[in-house]
């Protein structure tokens, strides 16, 4: 799906514009919050952030979003309400992302390791 605008110069012609693409993806990688991603960039091996801060920053408000192994990048996530409860775990992530707007929409999330995070904020098992 693609968004489009008609952009008209003084002179009355028309002209289209693409807007930014969105894009059908497959990636692995973490969810956390906003303020505690961005370090993650700058390190040589991409990982997690610690789950049980990135679970009290999403608390108080913070942005939640995905860390990507592939783009090597930080997405702000959209409408998706269980981050909080995918913390901790590495996943796999089929989603749309607005590479322009630096979002994502997740569609599924895959589980692919065991939790890895404080045992003291692992999760009961049932």
């Amino acid at each position: 799906m693609m968004r489009m605008r008609v952009c008209l110069f003084a002179i009355g012609a028309a002209c289209f514009a693409q807007g930014p693409a969105l894009k059908q993806v497959t990636w692995t990688g973490w969810f956390a919050d906003e303020g505690c991603a961005g370090a993650r960039l700058t390190a040589p091996v991409l990982t997690q952030t610690n789950p049980d801060c990135a679970r009290k920053c999403l608390e108080k408000g913070a942005a939640p979003v995905f860390i990507s192994e592939q783009a090597r990048a930080i997405f702000k996530v959209q409408d998706y309400r269980s981050v909080a409860d995918d913390l901790g775990y590495h996943l796999e992530v089929t989603a749309t992302i607005d590479e322009g707007a630096k979002t994502i929409s997740i569609e599924s999330v895959k589980r692919i390791s065991d939790y890895q995070g404080p045992s003291c904020a692992r999760p009961k098992k049932k």
